[in-house]
Formats: structure tokens, sequence, C-alpha cells
């Protein structure tokens, strides 16, 4: 597959093309492919910009699989059968405000102790889960079952536009199409074997399709998504080798670190354990994060920027600033201070902060 071909010769390729569609730019669009090469084209009857991909080989399936699934891949405008065994179909083309999620990761550094940073991680980590769970399909279903089988940062388009809402730390659109996962072109169904894979995010042994081997790809575009740094295949063996990539990465906060340390684990063991589906992690980001109290995460974040441990009194002082918008508050009083104690004494509770002597902190 010729990943440099020149507009003059798709062109011939695909005479039917124009009047219709006008290559943009004088090269293809994303990074090379084995299945195809995409430009980016404006149609010239409706008006827009779209991304047409082409390819060699049979199109069809990965068409259809666009179509199947519900939600978060591109939608599909237009088919076309070139000269020979050429296809190419016209497609939603993602550009700002969307982001290719390794342009993401070059800019959203990790910075010590940064609880939002980990916070966004997860948002995205969700919304990926929800896509997967689409293509995965239901877990006793004969049809409809799919392994995308090519989950890495290029093939994900993050819509990061962030707010800041008064009633919780998270602050992405409150949809499903946060994530959207591209190039279905090596995607198989459940059970089959493998057409390829980019070693660096794939499994390093299974040559099956399982709905885990996109599970383990996921660990690793996590792991990189938090750190900046792509983890190697030989620490994700192990749980303790995952906490050993995360060591020098802490969020600040024990309790949360302990959820990225067993979520990711969980994520990589899924290669090689059925019983963790996408469905089940969603669950588990729910219950252990994402349906949290929003006062604790606040107050967790509010924390983790003291410079040391502080006692109740001071430590409820220190959070009215940054709960008062999550309450109504506009003054402090004895009995909203008395509130806020509460909740520190709730957050030590669930193991959510660390107590020495008469002090708390988060670490």
């Amino acid at each position: 597959m010729n990943n440099k071909m020149s507009k003059r010769v798709i062109e011939k390729l695909f005479p039917q093309l124009q009047p219709r569609f006008a290559l943009y730019g004088t090269q293809p669009i994303g990074q090379p492919s084995g299945v195809g090469v995409v430009w980016k084209a404006r149609d010239t009857w409706l008006e827009k910009y779209v991304a047409i991909k082409f390819s060699d080989q049979d199109l069809t399936p990965e068409i259809q699989l666009c179509h199947d699934i519900e939600g978060q891949t591109v939608r599909v405008y237009e088919y076309f059968r070139g000269e020979g065994d050429w296809n190419g179909y016209a497609m939603e083309l993602l550009e700002k405000p969307w982001s290719n999620l390794s342009q993401y990761i070059s800019v959203h550094k990790y910075k010590e102790n940064d609880l939002q940073h980990c916070f966004d991680c997860f948002e995205i980590a969700k919304s990926l889960l929800k896509g997967l769970k689409h293509i995965h399909g239901r877990p006793y279903s004969r049809e409809g079952r799919y392994v995308h089988a090519d989950i890495k940062p290029d093939n994900l388009f993050v819509l990061f536009q962030p707010k800041k809402f008064k009633n919780t730390v998270f602050r992405m659109p409150v949809h499903d199409d946060v994530v959207k996962i591209i190039d279905l072109g090596i995607s198989t169904e459940n059970g089959d074997s493998l057409k390829g894979k980019t070693y660096d995010y794939a499994h390093p042994t299974l040559t099956v399709a399982r709905h885990g081997n996109d599970l383990y790809s996921l660990a690793i575009v996590f792991l990189e998504m938090l750190t900046g740094e792509q983890p190697d295949h030989d620490d994700l063996a192990s749980k303790k080798g995952v906490r050993k990539i995360l060591n020098n990465y802490s969020s600040g906060s024990s309790y949360i670190d302990n959820i990225v340390l067993e979520f990711a684990n969980s994520c990589a063991r899924a290669a090689t354990q059925s019983n963790i589906t996408a469905n089940k992690l969603i669950t588990y980001l729910d219950d252990e994060l994402f349906e949290l109290d929003s006062g604790y995460l606040f107050a967790l974040k509010a924390i983790n920027t003291l410079n040391e441990e502080a006692r109740i009194s001071d430590m409820a002082d220190a959070l009215f600033k940054s709960l008062k918008g999550l309450y109504g508050w506009k003054r402090t009083s004895e009995n909203r201070r008395s509130i806020l104690k509460g909740i520190i004494t709730e957050m030590y509770e669930q193991n959510m902060l660390v107590r020495r002597a008469q002090s708390y902190f988060v670490r």
C-alpha cells in the first residue's frame, strides 16, 4: 500500500470523485496505515470538508462495522469503487475542536500532584470504554461482537473542551462522544484470528481476537495519558510492574493513585481473563470515582494544594473557598465549618485522608 499516492493517481483510479469531491492539500492526513490512505477533501455539493479513505483492499467490512456500531465511530457518507481492486469511502472529518489523542498527550503533560490531570484521563478512559462496549457487543450475543484490535492514540480522537462546573470536578461534556474511535481496518469478529497489530500497544503473544485485546491496549493508552511515557509490555505483566510505572507519577492522593493502579492492572489482565469486560470496568470507575460525593473530590483537590498537613479546624477553613460554590454558600459560619469538619472526618474514615496525631493530609 503506497501511502504517498498523488492526487493525480487517486483521481485516475476514482474518476467518479469529480465533480463532487476535491482533494485538499498536497498529501494525506493522519498517520500512515497498511490498510489505506486518508485525504482531506471538500464536498462541493454540500459545501463541507470530509475525509476520504482509499485502499486496494476491500473496505466493505469496515464500512459495515461503522454503520453497525452505535455512537463513537465516524459517520460514513459515501462509498466508491475504483479501478481494479481499489475502494474508498467519504466520512466525517475530525478537526478542531477534536484532537488526535497523540496530540492531546503531547500537550497535556504530567505535573506533580495534579489531580485534575488524573480526573481528565479517567474521563477519557471511561468514554473510550463506552465506545468499546458498543464495538464488543452484548456478552451473550452471537452477532455484532467485534474486536477493534488497533486501539492506540493515533486511532482515537478526543473532544476536550474543559469547562468549570460548580457541582463536579469533571470538566468534559456530559455525553458519550468525548472520544471517537477511528480506523477499523483490522477489526475482526471476536474469536477470529487477528489480521494485524501495532506491537507497541497490542498484547505481545495473543494471536486470536478477544475483547480483552482492546482493554489491554487501553491500559497502555491510559498510562501513557497519565505519565506521558509509553509503558513497557514487561511492566504490564504484573501488578508490581504497573505499580513501578506509577511510582514516579503520583496524583498527589494515595486514594486516587490506588484507583489508577487497580484500573490499569485490570485492563492489562483483561487480555487473559475473559471475565474482565468494558462494562465491568465502567461500573468499577463509577463506583470508585464518578459516583463519589462531589464534596469529597473538591476537598481532595483543595487539600492536595496545601503544602503541609493541617489540623481539622485549619483544614475546614481552607476548604471553604473550594466548596462554597458546591453548596451555594457566600459567607462562613460555625455551622458551615462544622459541616466541613464532618466531610474531613468522613474522608478519613473512607481512607481518602491520612491522619498523624491531630493533623490530616492527603498523601
